[in-house]
């Protein structure tokens, strides 16, 4: 499976969450696992994974523990049901014009792993990302996951707020695809983000505090 689409943005555009390199078979459990490499907060505390639904609202799909030394196994579910996902054009991104956005077959219907958020009993601490930069440049990339109810082909491009240009051309299978956000270009004004699915070396798990 090969997903490519690209981002240019006139504004800094904030990666999401994360993971390390698991196969993702086709209508299965996707199981991300990791070591966070910060982690001093000890055990006995919670990883919960959120998507986010068609109203934009995000809800648990899946939860884990963590240990001591920052271990954590999470398994997202097979199956997402279609009442829960935004149609094809919105998976990727959102608040864009979507307009010159082909998906086939039309009615593909997604989303994708809102954060993976971090609990100690119910007070939220912060959440997981796995990445391989402290200041965004050129060759930094960022993991997330993306759900679809069926195979598709994504082509075509939409303009964004503030003003980001999305431009998309390859393939997802039904199921959990693991997306890997590059970068390729980055100045003082904007960046260029390549999508797709081989993940670079250097990248490690972190924990990111509220």
């Amino acid at each position: 499976m090969v997903l490519a689409v690209i981002i240019s943005s006139i504004v800094i555009i904030q990666l999401n969450c994360d993971d390390s390199s698991v196969s993702t078979p086709q209508n299965t459990q996707l199981c991300v696992s990791g070591q966070v490499s910060n982690w001093t907060y000890g055990s006995n505390k919670t990883v919960q994974a959120k998507i986010l639904s068609e109203t934009h609202n995000n809800y648990i799909v899946a939860s884990t523990t963590i240990d001591a030394q920052g271990n954590f196994n999470i398994c997202l579910p097979a199956t997402v049901s279609d009442t829960s996902l935004y149609v094809g054009d919105s998976i990727f991104t959102t608040g864009c014009s979507k307009i010159n956005v082909n998906f086939n077959p039309p009615d593909t219907k997604g989303t994708q792993v809102w954060n993976f958020m971090v609990y100690s009993s119910d007070s939220l601490m912060g959440y997981l990302k796995k990445n391989n930069y402290s200041v965004i440049s050129a060759g930094a990339y960022s993991l997330m996951y993306i759900y679809v109810n069926k195979n598709v082909t994504v082509s075509g491009w939409e303009y964004c707020f503030p003003g980001d240009t999305s431009r998309f051309d390859g393939t997802a299978i039904s199921g959990w695809n693991k997306i890997v956000k590059n970068c390729i270009r980055a100045d003082t004004a904007s960046r260029t983000y390549l999508y797709n699915t081989t993940e670079p070396s250097g990248g490690v798990w972190k924990f990111v505090s509220y």
